[in-house]
This record gives structure tokens, sequence and C-alpha cells, in this order.
């Protein structure tokens, strides 16, 4: 690797036949397979095809890592299952034996993925962390990772003599309802 901050990987995009009434196929991205140097500009392929699945190799696309998603690596690397995220948009028109479908984001921060769970022109990926990425990415979270130590907040103190919306203090008015009510002679 030239650049410690960045891979390059493939989506691995499977169609199955759909279990639906309304749909023929389901799309899913099943995989990452990371890719070398010289692979870099290798355009999508076919890998297997049967009578109810197609699976497709994407194109290769950069994963960057950046300090200032450090909170989001931290979070996925804790989380139950460290994922890699992937999410892909749909062309226009098949590509590679009829792909229709284009990575346009691999990340590792969950934040980011979630930007895109709202639309419904993506399919979104969640894969579990391979091994040798989780150590890569370990690895830079230690280098850069600084906890922040908990600040309390301060609460703003009440101003007791100022009123507000005109109206009479709670206090003095509390203390005055409670003079009314007693007796003259009673001593409190």
């Amino acid at each position: 690797m030239s650049d410690p901050t960045s891979i390059y990987l493939s989506q691995i995009i499977e169609r199955c036949a759909s279990t639906h009434p309304w749909l023929d196929w389901e799309w899913k991205i099943v995989g990452m397979m990371p890719v070398g140097d010289e692979l870099r500009d290798q355009p999508a392929r076919l890998l297997k095809r049967t009578e109810t699945m197609t699976r497709w190799l994407g194109e290769p696309s950069r994963l960057d890592l950046h300090r200032t998603d450090i909170e989001a690596y931290v979070y996925n690397l804790t989380s139950l299952q460290a994922s890699i995220f992937s999410v892909a948009q749909e062309l226009e028109q098949a590509v590679a034996d009829g792909l229709i479908w284009r990575t346009h984001l691999i990340t590792l921060s969950s934040y980011e993925a979630e930007e895109y769970m709202s639309g419904d022109d993506a399919m979104i990926g969640k894969i579990a962390l391979p091994a040798d990425i989780r150590e890569w990415l370990e690895a830079f979270v230690a280098l850069h990772y600084k906890e922040t130590e908990f600040k309390k907040r301060r609460r703003d103190r009440l101003n007791i003599d100022e009123h507000k919306f005109g109206q009479e203090d709670l206090f003095e008015l509390r203390r005055r309802m409670l003079a009314a009510e007693k007796p003259e002679g009673e001593v409190h």
C-alpha cells in the first residue's frame, strides 16, 4: 500500500430470484474484496451465473480514513459486529452482463452510511469487517484517537430578584400567601 490511509476494495453484488410476488429479482451486496494497486482501473465483471443467482465483482473503489471520523470508527469497532458499509447507486443502463449498480461509497463510518439510508435510490450493504481491514482500522485509531475528558456543564445561576413577564417572584408570592393563611396570633 502506497498510502497508509486508503485502500481499494471491490464490492461483490448478487442478484437472486425473489420470493416476493411483485419482484423478479432481489439485489444485495454480499461481500468486499481488497484490490491490489495493479488492478485499480479494472471494470466490473461477471463472477458467477446460475438459473437463480448472478454474482458480479464491482469496479474498485477507494476507502479513505479521516481523522475527523475517529469517533465513528471507535463506535464501529466497539459495536457488536464491526462492519464495512457500501453504498451503490442504480445505473441508467446495465454494464458487465446485466449489472445495474455502481459503487458510490465505501466507508467504515456508520454515520456516513446512514445519510444514504433515507432515500430509495441507493442500495446499502453492511458486511462484517474482515480481519485485515479491522487491523488496519485499529492501527489508524490507535495512532489518532484521543479520549476527550467529560466536562459537566454548569447551569446558569437563577436570579431570584428578576421578575419574568411582569409577574411577582414565586418565592415572594408563596410567602405572602402563607402569611395570609395564618391566623394573626400564630407564630411560625
